[in-house]
């Protein structure tokens, strides 16, 4: 029995591995499909793969918060599992993004402002998952872990609705055809599954970790009645 379930685990774990190479594979062809811009030439290619990454990232950081919110409701610690490695994809996901949106803005609009509006929140929203990061660690409640996840998610969303762009013109990828916004939206649903992948990885471990933890907790409450 314990033999077949490490045997499935294992299996299982190694089926994502595939995903996680397929989806790789099948977002660098997307990104290599598109054609060289008149303007941006090949940039464009870096321009529209930041805008996926950003949409999954978004998609992210309001899973996190709604794993969070059910947790909360139900007191179910699979939710607050995979809510968690939601939060842990986000950050990095979110590092790599204001990179790429320096590196955009530096390139493909030829300057670096620090006035432009879009830049700011995404190091606000940087700081600020950070900041929840530090709680977590330093506190190590799950609940307010979980209200941190609402919270930072809702800071997101504010400052997308309210923040202006100046540097680069809104929706490039929604002014440049139905070819280019088909995909794009290839590229979406392609670092979507990566990023689901990785959280099931990341709340299994967590999950196998936590787990182990209440098994020691158990044995040393054993041995000390003994």
């Amino acid at each position: 029995m314990g033999a077949n379930a490490s045997g499935s685990v294992g299996g299982s774990r190694t089926l994502r591995y595939v995903v996680l190479a397929a989806m790789a594979a099948v977002t660098a062809m997307l990104v290599f499909a598109i054609p060289p811009d008149q303007t941006l030439g090949g940039l464009v290619r870096l321009v529209i793969f930041h805008g996926a990454t950003t949409w999954v990232n978004l998609a992210t950081f309001t899973l996190a918060a709604l794993l969070s919110a059910a947790f909360l409701v139900s007191g179910r610690l699979g939710l607050y599992w995979w809510a968690s490695a939601f939060r842990y994809v986000s950050l990095p996901l979110w590092l790599i993004n204001a990179v790429l949106g320096v590196v955009s803005m530096r390139l493909a609009w030829s300057g670096f402002e620090w006035d432009e509006p879009r830049l700011r929140m995404t190091f606000v929203v940087l700081m600020a998952a950070l900041v929840v990061f530090a709680i977590d660690f330093l506190v190590g409640d799950r609940r307010v872990a979980a209200v941190l996840d609402i919270g930072l998610a809702g800071i997101l969303w504010y400052l997308l609705m309210t923040t202006h762009n100046l540097a680069h013109p809104d929706s490039p990828v929604f002014a440049s055809g139905s070819t280019i916004v088909a995909i794009f939206l290839g590229q979406v649903v392609a670092c979507f599954v990566i990023a689901v992948v990785i959280a099931s990885l990341i709340r299994d471990r967590l999950a196998r970790s936590a787990a182990g933890e209440e098994a020691d907790g158990e044995l040393e409450g054993t041995v000390e009645g003994a």
